[in-house]
């Protein structure tokens, strides 16, 4: 139970509607009902129910708002009267993050509208991994992040974004490459080249590969893509990485994707924020414009399937060299 798990149900109750308390709120309406949820979580009476789309407030939920909202007032009272306002929250001032991927793909081009309609503020603007922003936004450094691979946390709003694809490439010069496709077993027998970073898209592409029954040759890891479409252009191997990271090669027809049947290739991107606080007006704005940019693409795979976030990552890699 949180401080603001308490102010947002306060202010459903008030309303008796989840989408009226999204917008006095400035916080989505999935957000909304996922806090309100969380709170339940903590009590065994009832404090609502939902009927159809109408959230109806029962008599103990009703007794519990009351209380909250003298919870709610006097944290507002301490906050005004000994709080400090945060370098990242103060008006002027936005911090945004994406992961590596993401960070070039898409949010570069989010910051860059945001930055032509408000020339005066002060955006500050991270590529980090998606672990290292789950860090820095609870740490209240930034305000929100675009990443993958989220971990659920109570203390983060995450939102799914839409999904990122995954490919197998190789060199034009590269035997395989007069290929149009593998098999589960050729791609597993490599040689593979992948990134280094623990939890990483690649080590769950891997951990698929193994889960079908295949042990799979790593010769190479590499710390940025960079480093993976140098060895793989160099025909040192089969490369795992982000579509967007290798579009320009993939034209100039330096590099190949290969199909492999059956291989789920599609990664789920979040958009996260901190649960505990109102976001700020800069930082809603680029949410708004993050979402108005996932209608205008597919948000789910059409023909391959996708990955979701692994529960566990026991797989063995073997590296020979």
């Amino acid at each position: 139970m949180t401080l603001h798990q308490l102010k947002i149900f306060v202010t459903v109750a008030r309303h008796a509607s989840i989408t009226k308390a999204s917008q006095e709120l400035r916080i989505s309406e999935p957000s909304v009902h996922q806090q309100v949820k969380s709170l339940q979580m903590n009590f065994s009476r009832s404090l609502y129910r939902k009927v159809g789309r109408v959230i109806e407030i029962t008599s103990a939920g009703r007794a519990f708002s009351v209380k909250a909202s003298e919870i709610v007032q006097k944290a507002e009272e301490l906050e005004r009267e000994f709080g400090r306002t945060p370098a990242a929250t103060r008006p002027g001032h936005l911090s945004v993050g994406g992961s590596h991927v993401l960070s070039a793909s898409i949010l570069a081009h989010i910051v860059a509208t945001f930055q032509s309609r408000h020339p005066d503020v002060h955006v500050e603007f991270k590529t980090k991994s998606s672990r290292v922003l789950e860090r820095l936004v609870l740490a209240d450094k930034v305000d929100l992040g675009l990443i993958t691979n989220a971990t659920p946390s109570s203390l983060l709003i995450v939102e799914p974004y839409r999904y990122e694809e995954m490919v197998v490439i190789v060199s034009k010069q590269h035997a395989l490459s007069r290929k149009r496709e593998l098999t589960m077993a050729e791609l597993a027998q490599g040689p593979l080249i992948v990134r280094t970073r623990r939890k990483s898209s690649s080590e769950q592409i891997l951990e698929e590969i193994e889960q079908h029954g295949f042990e799979v040759n790593v010769v190479m890891k590499c710390d940025s893509p960079q480093g993976v479409k140098i060895a793989v252009a160099k025909g040192l191997g089969i490369g795992l990485l982000y579509h967007s990271h290798v579009e320009e090669e993939i034209r100039r027809g330096e590099l190949k994707v290969l199909n492999v049947p059956g291989l789920r290739k599609h990664i789920q991107s979040f958009i996260i924020y901190k649960a505990d606080k109102p976001i700020s007006p800069g930082a809603q704005e680029v949410l708004e414009l993050l979402r108005q940019s996932r209608k205008a693409k597919p948000t789910r795979p059409r023909h391959s399937g996708y990955l979701k976030p692994p529960t566990r990552h026991s797989f063995k890699k073997r590296l020979t060299g």
